[in-house]
């Protein structure tokens, strides 16, 4: 039984080493550098001014005017290419832009346009002119292969000829939103950390069931490969009664006895690492999601977006002459609330005209939150102004404060971060979540509490040791390519001259 153990490790090895040291290099990439996206504050930054008048065109007219029966999904208004356009989403699908002067929608931009609009995006993201060197429609490439780009297809990336800097834009051509924007040096180091780590090849990954079997299957074959791995180890090591040699592993060949120390070093994190990483593809349905369900965001809401019911409030011509390059409508507990967003930050105002500069108070946002579990009580409700537990940022990432935390009594134990700002839920956590919380994100990223805290701390870590599980791999690998090597020398032996 022990040889077969051994020789499906063996086998394992030589079939997954190669590949779990990718992804203990490529991870180490992610560490420092993040996948392309487009910041908040960047998305915010590229948008015109919206003029301090209000447009003549309503949004009701504006949704009447597309013929869509129902409800929209989205509504926003923004400045584009001179003009004022009301940007509509029908339910569950694309995108559409409607003029705000004159109440036609508008065609898909055309090349000319998306070349305009992207010189418009550049100057504001750069601070300085720019000239498009090459412009193509397309529908995913590598960087906007991602399933929430799918409302803003086809989109239009944009080259800008900027230097060394490779600014690309992304440029929805039913919507003319900037969606994405990436720089050569974010492209070259995510061939080496996003792409190799999560096997986001565009052919592979457009092919989204396709591409889950094989991350879940090679990720669970590589959690094998390392428990056997641990278990052939640690019934090889000697701690007393050592081998002939003095050591404490029988072996003599020095990759090998590397090979064999370090995993017993290095192999229960590898494992975590590949045991979290397995449990990210929902295997068996595992949970991992921190959004509302369906049903509590219908009940925040308070219903869908009724366009004949928003009317744009009297006091914002003064909040516009801020530089607000957006207006998004908002449905929260069956009122309208508009959100004017600026590159300074973001500022509600009710139907009434009222600004609120701090966001929904605490007595409305206590009101919403029974709404989200009608049938549970409130056991604790209160303001976040750190992190906690949950609610927490990393290097790539940001978090709002303060939040209003609200924890229920229900079977799975809810909580909800409330952003009184966004009027939005931030984070919800159940059961399954703090299970998720420690399996992945702690095992995964090292966020433990900490760790979570110090940048540095945690960086310096996670490098040390991913260069000791990457050493284990290289060994692992070496070895790979020696038995492949005599098994090919014995083979030409066998064969008649």
């Amino acid at each position: 039984m022990k040889r077969w153990l051994h020789l499906l490790h063996r086998w394992l090895g030589i079939a997954l080493g190669l590949l779990i040291l990718l992804w203990l290099l490529s991870g180490l990439v992610m560490l420092f550098v993040a996948r392309p996206a487009l910041q908040e504050g960047e998305r915010l930054q590229a948008l015109a001014p919206l003029p301090a008048a209000p447009p003549p065109v309503s949004a009701a007219q504006a949704w009447a005017a597309l013929g869509i029966a129902g409800a929209p999904e989205g509504l926003r208004l923004q400045q584009q290419l001179g003009r004022p356009v009301w940007l509509l989403q029908e339910a569950g699908k694309t995108w559409h832009a409607v003029d705000a002067l004159t109440g036609r929608p508008r065609a898909p931009l055309t090349e000319a346009q998306a070349r305009a609009l992207a010189l418009e995006h550049a100057q504001r993201l750069t601070q300085r002119p720019g000239a498009v060197a090459e412009v193509e429609l397309l529908q995913r490439d590598q960087w906007s292969i991602y399933s929430r780009f799918n409302a803003q297809r086809p989109l239009y990336r944009v080259v800008l000829a900027d230097g060394d800097e490779g600014l690309e834009l992304y440029i929805g051509q039913g919507s003319g939103e900037l969606v994405l924007d990436t720089r050569a040096w974010e492209r070259g180091w995510n061939w080496l950390g996003t792409v190799t780590h999560w096997l986001y090849f565009t052919p592979l990954r457009a092919n989204g069931p396709l591409w889950r079997h094989v991350v879940l299957w090679s990720s669970g074959a590589a959690l094998a490969l390392v428990l056997l791995g641990l278990v052939l180890g640690l019934q090889r090591l000697r701690l007393r009664g050592r081998y002939a040699s003095g050591s404490v592993s029988p072996y003599r060949e020095r990759w090998q006895r590397w090979h064999h120390l370090l995993g017993l070093g290095a192999g229960l994190v590898l494992l975590s690492w590949l045991f979290s990483g397995w449990l990210s593809m929902a295997p068996w349905g595992w949970p991992g999601g921190e959004r509302a369900a369906v049903g509590e965001q219908q009940r925040w809401r308070g219903g869908a977006l009724q366009p004949a019911s928003l009317s744009l409030p009297d006091a914002l011509p003064a909040v516009l002459r801020d530089g607000v390059g957006e207006l998004a409508a908002l449905r929260f507990q069956g009122q309208h609330l508009w959100l004017a967003s600026a590159p300074g930050g973001s500022r509600l105002l009710d139907m009434q005209g009222q600004v609120l500069p701090q966001g929904l108070d605490e007595a409305r946002l206590r009101t919403a939150a029974a709404s989200l579990q009608p049938k549970a009580r409130v056991i604790e409700a209160g303001w976040l102004h750190q992190p906690d537990l949950h609610y927490y940022a990393l290097r790539h990432q940001t978090r709002a404060f303060p939040v209003y935390r609200v924890a229920f009594d229900d079977a799975a134990g809810s909580v909800y971060y409330l952003d009184p700002r966004t009027a939005r839920v931030a984070l919800r956590v159940d059961q399954a979540g703090r299970w998720n919380r420690w399996l992945f994100n702690a095992l995964h990223r090292w966020d433990f509490p900490p760790l979570a805290a110090s940048v540095l701390g945690r960086d310096l870590v996670i490098t040390a040791l991913s260069l000791l599980g990457a050493a284990l791999s290289l060994s692992g690998c070496v070895l790979a390519w020696r038995r492949l090597q005599s098994s090919r020398g014995r083979r030409n032996k066998r064969k008649p001259s």
